[in-house]
Order: C-alpha cells, then sequence, then structure tokens
C-alpha cells in the first residue's frame, strides 16, 4: 500500500505537536533539577491551549526509605509553584502568555511513557488489559503492585483484587 503525502493542514498540525512536544520537553529540563532540589519530583509538564494557555505541571514526591510513604502536600504545590515561576520568568521559554498550574498526578494519573511506569516501581496502580491480550477475559481491569519494568515488560508482584470500579472504554 502507498502511503499518500499529508496535506497541508495535517503537517501544519504535526509540526505544532512537535513544536509543542518540543517545548514541553525543553520546559521539563529547565525545571527538572531545582523541582528535584525541593525534594519532589517533575513527572510532566504540558503547555496546552484551553481557551488560555496553561502550563500545567505535575509533580510528586518519591518514596524514600525513611519515609516510604509521604504523601505530596499542598505546600510542596506552593514550593514548586513559586520556583517554577520565578525560572520562568527569568527563562522565558514559552513565547506567549500562559497560566501555570502545579498539581498531583492524582489516583488515575495516565502512564504514557516509560518513565511513566519506572516512577510507578513499587506503587500501586490500575492496570487495563487491551482486548487483544486474554480476549477469554471479560474483568481486565486490575490493581497491582509494580515490582519491575525489564525491556518491554511489566512485572507486578501480584494482582492485588480486582479494580471496584468499571474502566472507562
Amino acid at each position: 500500500m502507498e502511503s499518500k503525502p499529508l496535506d497541508t493542514k495535517q503537517a501544519e498540525s504535526a509540526r505544532e505537536r512537535d513544536a509543542s512536544a518540543a517545548l514541553d520537553r525543553r520546559i521539563e529540563a529547565l525545571l527538572a533539577e531545582p523541582v528535584a532540589g525541593l525534594g519532589c519530583r517533575l513527572l510532566e509538564a504540558r503547555l496546552r491551549q484551553e481557551g488560555r494557555w496553561v502550563l500545567r505541571l505535575t509533580i510528586d514526591r518519591p518514596a524514600t526509605e525513611t519515609d516510604p510513604s509521604r504523601a505530596l502536600t499542598l505546600d510542596d504545590c506552593a514550593q514548586v509553584s513559586e520556583l517554577a515561576g520565578r525560572i520562568l520568568d527569568v527563562e522565558d521559554p514559552v513565547p506567549h502568555a500562559f497560566f501555570l498550574e502545579v498539581s498531583s498526578p492524582g489516583l488515575f494519573r495516565p502512564l504514557r511513557e516509560r518513565r511513566h511506569f519506572e516512577q510507578s516501581i513499587g506503587k500501586t496502580i490500575r492496570l487495563t488489559i487491551a482486548p487483544d491480550i486474554l480476549p477469554e477475559r471479560k474483568d481486565r481491569t486490575f490493581r497491582a503492585r509494580v515490582k519491575a519494568l525489564e525491556g518491554e515488560v511489566l512485572s507486578s508482584k501480584r494482582t492485588v483484587s480486582p479494580w471496584p470500579y468499571p474502566s472507562r472504554r
């Protein structure tokens, strides 16, 4: 099958997505180390137009051996917001005005990239099995504790229990 060339609108849309992803990565690179200095971890920076431009920083507090259950607090979010605002004012990577939001990943945060799975090692996640994997199984959503990520394989200690909520399709 021969591929069709992208029309002008599709090509422009693809360029905009690429530029947006590159800007997100640049912002992550600017902020990751300073955020880590506050004891938090920058999981994602996403600049999107939602009627207005919004830069959404998603942060988490990594577990430590001395405090494995330390949760992210509003004070953590406020400190990261203040620090990120100052850095972004000086570095000015965004070519237009935007609103800055800092939040926790939340319970149902999608794990999109390998690093998101790596950051979830030791945590309980909601896992939905794709329809083509174990097609005979009706219940496709589980809670599992992530044990390791090796290559493309995610392993869990065991299924804790079926997830009590229906999955979104």
